[in-house]
Formats: C-alpha cells, sequence, structure tokens
C-alpha cells in the first residue's frame, strides 16, 4: 500500500532531524566554542614543576631527579602531572583565574641523541620535544594510553565544572631530535649501543624522512634585519635541531593537523598556544585554527611590533603572546626606565602602534614573565612593590593576562641570579622542592601571601569591571615616571562603563592634573574612588580634569563611586588674595573634592580674572556642610593658609555661590 504525501513528507522530515541529531552529537565538545579569549585571564602551568599528584607516573633511572641544586638539575624530570593540577584546582581558583594554560600533552622524546661530545641530554620534560603526537604523556598521565587520555579528560571535565577554561600548548612545528645529518643525507641513528629505552626514531607515522625539511638549524646571527628571505629561514630550518615539518608535504601536514585536532575532540579543550609559531607561515596556523574552531594565540618571540602584526588576524592568529610588552614592562616597572621613551621599548611606543594590530589589540596575552624569561622578581632586583605595581598594570591594561605559576608567591629565580638568553633552567622551579630523597624542602602553595591576595583581588576587579577586560584603552598621561590610561566600553552591553588607571614607576610622590578624554563618560562633579581603596576618592573638576597622586612605585584604578551623594556646582571668590610670582590660589577642606585637609589634593589652581580676586569652581555633596579654608601654594609646594578660623559652608541642592575674603 502507498504512503499518503503527508506520511512521505513526515518520514521524511523524521529522517531530516535524525541525522541533524546524529551529526551534532558527532561534534566534538568545543564545536561552539567561543574564537576568542577576550575577558579571561590566564594561569600558565608548566605541568612537570606543578605538583606530583601520582608518584607512580614518575619517570625512572637518570631521567628524574628531585633536587634542584645545580642548573643541571633544571633539566630533568621532576614528578609533576595532570593528576597534581586536578589536586590543586582550589589554589588556582582561590586567585580567581578562568582559564590555565598547560604544558604540551603528547608524549615527549625519552632521550634525545648524543651530542658531539657524546653526552647523552636528559627527558624533555617541558613537552616540547614529542615522541609521539597522537600518545598522551605517560609521564603526565600513566603508562597506558588510554588511560592516560583518560586522565586528561578528566582534567579538562573537573576545570570545566569549576568555571576554568583549558588552554593546550601544541607543538605543530616539529617533533624532537632525531635526525643526523641535512638534505640527502639525513639519516635516523641505529646505534644499538645508546642508553637502554632510547628513542631513535618519532612513533609512526611521524617517523618518515621527507616529512621534514633536512636543511640544518636556524642560524638566528642571520635573522636580522627581518627580510622575506630571514623569515623563510625561520620557517624551513630547525629550531634547536628538533626536527622541522615541512608543510609543503601533504601527508606531513595532515598527519600533524589531525593529530591536533583529535586532542580537543576528545577533550573538548577551550583554546590552544601554539608554540614556535614564529616558524611557521601564518597561513598554515590559521588553517589550524579554524580546523581546531578555537582560539589560539602564539609564540613569535620577537619585540618588533610591526613584525608580529603578520600573524595576527583574520590571515594569522586570533591573537599572539605580546613579547614587545613584555619587554616595555620590564623596562619600564622592573628596571624603572621612561614610560615616554619613543626611541626605545616603553608602554608609550609600544602602545602607539597598537593600531597595527587592527581590532586584535584586546586579544593580544600580556605577560610579565614566562617559563622561557627570567623571573620579573628578578629582574627587579627583588622589589617586591615592582612585583606587585607591574601586576596591576598587567590586570588593568588592554588583552588577555598570563601569569606564570609561582609568581602569586614572591620569589624570583631559584639562584637569584639573572640568566643570559633564553631562559629555562633556574626560573622553572617547582612549586614543591625536595631533596635528594624526595623529602619537601619548601612548599610554595601558600594562600596567604601578599601576591597571592592581590592577583585574587584584580581577577575580581576585572570581573566585576567589564571595561578591564574588553574596553577601548585611551592614554591620558605619559611622562617620564608617570603613565596613565582609561579603559572605556564603547558600545554594546555596559556601554559608557569607565576606569582610569594610573601607574608611578619610581621612588617619591608625584601629583598629576590631566583632562579626560574627549570620548569620556566622565563628566564633571563625577566622584571616582580608588577600587583598592575605597577612602582615596577623587571629583572631575568643572573643567573636565582630574588629580592623581601617586607614591613610589605605586598605582591607582578609579571608578565612579556609585555609592556618592549627588554633587551640587559651587563656585568659590576669593578677594584681595595676593601673591607672589609661581604662587597660586586653592581651596582645602575636608571633603574629598577639596583633599580632606591635603594640600597636594586641594582644588585648584583657581583662575585670575581680575587680580587679586580668584575664582575657583568644583563640585561638593548636596546637603553636606564643609569646612574649608583658602591656601597660597608656590610652585616647590610650600603652602601658606588663610589667617582665623575654618570657613564653614551647606552645599546647596543647586548651584552655590561662596565670596571669602584673604
Amino acid at each position: 500500500m502507498k504512503l499518503s504525501k503527508m506520511k512521505k513528507l513526515r518520514r521524511y522530515l523524521f529522517c531530516f532531524l535524525s541525522i541533524l541529531l546524529l551529526s551534532v552529537t558527532l561534534l566534538p565538545a568545543n564545536a561552539f566554542a567561543a574564537t576568542s579569549l577576550r575577558g579571561e585571564s590566564i594561569y600558565q602551568i608548566m605541568v612537570d614543576r606543578f605538583y606530583d599528584g601520582d608518584s607512580g607516573n614518575n619517570a625512572a633511572g637518570e631521567a628524574f631527579r628531585y633536587t634542584e641544586n645545580s642548573q643541571d638539575d633544571f633539566r630533568y624530570m621532576h614528578g609533576g602531572d595532570w593528576q597534581g593540577i586536578i589536586d590543586k584546582i582550589p589554589y588556582i581558583k582561590g586567585m580567581g583565574y578562568t582559564a590555565i594554560w598547560i604544558s604540551p600533552v603528547s608524549d615527549p622524546q625519552l632521550w634525545g641523541v648524543p651530542d658531539a661530545s657524546g653526552k647523552q641530554w636528559p627527558t624533555a620534560y617541558h613537552g616540547y620535544n614529542v615522541y609521539d603526537p597522537n600518545r598522551a604523556s605517560r609521564y603526565f598521565g600513566t603508562e597506558d594510553p588510554e588511560a592516560s587520555k583518560a586522565k586528561l579528560k578528566e582534567l579538562v571535565d573537573l576545570c570545566h565544572q569549576n568555571d576554568i577554561k583549558v588552554i593546550f600548548d601544541i607543538v605543530p612545528n616539529h617533533v624532537g631530535d632525531y635526525l643526523q645529518g641535512t638534505g640527502s643525507d639525513a639519516h635516523y641513528l641505529t646505534d644499538t649501543g645508546l642508553k637502554e629505552g632510547t628513542q631513535l626514531k618519532p612513533a609512526a607515522p611521524f617517523n618518515s624522512i621527507s616529512w621534514y625539511h633536512n636543511l640544518g638549524d636556524i642560524d638566528f646571527s642571520k635573522e636580522l634585519p627581518h627580510t622575506p628571505e630571514s623569515t623563510q629561514m625561520l620557517e624551513d630550518h630547525d629550531l634547536g635541531g628538533l626536527d622541522d615539518i615541512d608543510y609543503h608535504n601533504p601527508d606531513a601536514k595532515a598527519a600533524m593537523f589531525g593529530s591536533i585536532k583529535n586532542w580537543f575532540n576528545e577533550t573538548g579543550a577551550d583554546a590552544a598556544r601554539v608554540d614556535a609559531a614564529k616558524c611557521m607561515y601564518p597561513s598554515d596556523i590559521n588553517e589550524l585554527q579554524n580546523l581546531l574552531n578555537v582560539a589560539t594565540f602564539g609564540e613569535n618571540f620577537d619585540m618588533d611590533v610591526n613584525f608580529i602584526k603578520d600573524w595576527v588576524g583574520d590571515n594569522g592568529e586570533t591573537g599572539m603572546l605580546d613579547f614587545p610588552l613584555f619587554q616595555a614592562i620590564v623596562n619600564d616597572f622592573a628596571k624603572g626606565q621612561n614610560f615616554n621613551n619613543t626611541s626605545e621599548i616603553s608602554l608609550q611606543s609600544i602602545f602607539d602602534q597598537d593600531y597595527l594590530y587592527g581590532s586584535h589589540a584586546n586579544d593580544m596575552v600580556t605577560f610579565i614573565d614566562n617559563h622561557d624569561r627570567n623571573r620579573f622578581l628578578t629582574e627587579a632586583a627583588g622589589d617586591v612593590s615592582k612585583l606587585q605595581n607591574a601586576l596591576t598594570f598587567l590586570f588593568t591594561a588592554r588583552g588577555i593576562p598570563v601569569v606564570f605559576q609561582g609568581t602569586e608567591q614572591n620569589r624570583g629565580n631559584a639562584n637569584g641570579q639573572l640568566i643570559d638568553g633564553i631562559a629555562d633552567t633556574w626560573n622553572r622551579w617547582s612549586m614543591v622542592t625536595k631533596d635528594a630523597d624526595g623529602n619537601v624542602i619548601n612548599d610554595y602553595f601558600n594562600t596567604d601571601t601578599d601576591t597571592y591576595q592581590l592577583i585574587a583581588r584584580l581577577n575580581n576587579l576585572r570581573s566585576q569591571y567589564p571595561a578591564l577586560q574588553y574596553g577601548t584603552q585611551r592614554e591620558m598621561w605619559t611622562s617620564t615616571h608617570f603613565y596613565a590610561f582609561s579603559r572605556r566600553i564603547d558600545s554594546g552591553e555596559n556601554e559608557g562603563q569607565e576606569l582610569i588607571c594610573a601607574f608611578r614607576n619610581a621612588e617619591g610622590a608625584e601629583t598629576v592634573t590631566m583632562s579626560v578624554r574627549a570620548e569620556s563618560t566622565l563628566t564633571p562633579g563625577t566622584v571616582l574612588v580608588n577600587t583598592m581603596d575605597e577612602n582615596d576618592r577623587i571629583a572631575v573638576s568643572s573643567d573636565g580634569k582630574v588629580s592623581i597622586t601617586l607614591n613610589g612605585n605605586q598605582s591607582k584604578i578609579y571608578a565612579p563611586d556609585p555609592d556618592s551623594s549627588a554633587l551640587s556646582k559651587v563656585t568659590f571668590t576669593i578677594h584681595n588674595a595676593t601673591t607672589a610670582w609661581g604662587e597660586n590660589i586653592y581651596i582645602a577642606g575636608n571633603t574629598a573634592a577639596l583633599g580632606n585637609w591635603n594640600t597636594d589634593l586641594a582644588a585648584g589652581p583657581a583662575a585670575c580674572p581680575d587680580y587679586p580676586t580668584w575664582v575657583l569652581t568644583t563640585y561638593l555633596p548636596t546637603d553636606q556642610t564643609i569646612e574649608f579654608k583658602a591656601i597660597r601654594r608656590d610652585s616647590n609646594g610650600k603652602v601658606t593658609w588663610q589667617n582665623g578660623n575654618n570657613h564653614t559652608y551647606t552645599v546647596p541642592a543647586n548651584e552655590g555661590n561662596v565670596d571669602i575674603s584673604w
């Protein structure tokens, strides 16, 4: 019997919906993930140096060491693993981070090939020297491949349950160092006399010699100036001997991209940090990013914004690690150099080039140090106030902040000394240090340090004020040791939210009076409160200016005070106030707009349209009875008070006028 047209239509519709439902269920866990990390704050974890949650997966024999007494100690495995991160999620969440970036997840090279002297180098504990791109690390998970993969997924799932995203460090540029020779002479070692367990070639299918460029190492002495030829050398030569994938080989490209894609399909990880992006074509990374359907940010270890920009945007990655801004932070905050030095790397010189990133300035991933750089505190000669000033800048400036594990513990390089070149030993200390027998010497998971608490406050501040996550950054003041900018949301949800962030990088106090931006939401009379000190308030003057005072290596973040009372415009006229050259008249009083009797913060200077009569307009709390006096202040800060008792005045609901005589 034939089906009616209606029944046929229903059957076709049912089949279509069934196929659609099946296709959705087969999509990777992150298929609809946002392709941006804006608004996140990231904690960078070097897994092997974080926490040993499962001693059963520790490397054996010469590949493993507990101690961190010598530089050589830092080249061996120390036991950190994915279970260790799982165990310490409360510690991470306590600082308010919304994402973690973890070391490469693939199985690493157990032994490298001997160097020219016959020395056998230890395990690739960091994960960047890959043995099998398709196998989950046995040292971070377990010896059983499926169980190891399950442990990684357990970590991702638990992070998601705690509203923490997971960023995988991926290594598409190379595998480990296996090939010897170049060109047609390239070959794998077959000497059976090497140490037991030596891996002489990467796991199949990555053991095909034709998949690699085999052109020898990058000659970094020929990298600068950047030219098409030097950039080509970066792409097709080996980085530190690591066998470089030839992306013109379609089989090699498909295998590497496929292995990385599988990690995201199987775990639901949220984003990727691309190792050695500088050594790949931006178009290849863009293709990989589109395949993964997640945000990526790459490592382009270069301080030239004009060079880095080529990897950012529609034909590259969502963002990049912001090495130019990193260097400016070290220069200006750790070393106290000039914020406004436009001929060198400084905050002003780097921010002046943000236009080169197009619409992606807020996608740049910012940092003050990492696993390849000296710890910031060592750069700052141990000055914690400089560290905390730099961190405050990091969490309030444009971009996505990432902090390397342990920074919150107020510790620099383990030996207290700067490392020349690539920093990859003393800066990579374990969060739990041990003696040769594995006994704990120090546990650096202390939640009571002032920097741990500061980071928690800064992350809370970012969650409270979206302008610090997404807002447009606009410079308000730049000078030798004082820098200030606004962060404002220009459209959409929270449009008009604005904060002012100010920083000083030298000893001693400095007061700067600056105009609010033409784009500003902050109108005359607006009271601003220091988000880190509710007793510190300033007000926008009638001519659209704010005065901010900072002490040595201090920062302040001002936001409109939602609890401030109504304000009224009040004009003070001071008669017969004679002055000498360089002196001006101010009003000091018992309210924030008048400095709370602090003469450095007094309202003014007054205008003098008809000497010796001075006029000053400010905004004061409606219905509040204030006490005040006129003061005379010279260019050196010397103050002369008006004689007599304090004046009193009750601020009216509308405009008010006050006349006094000196």
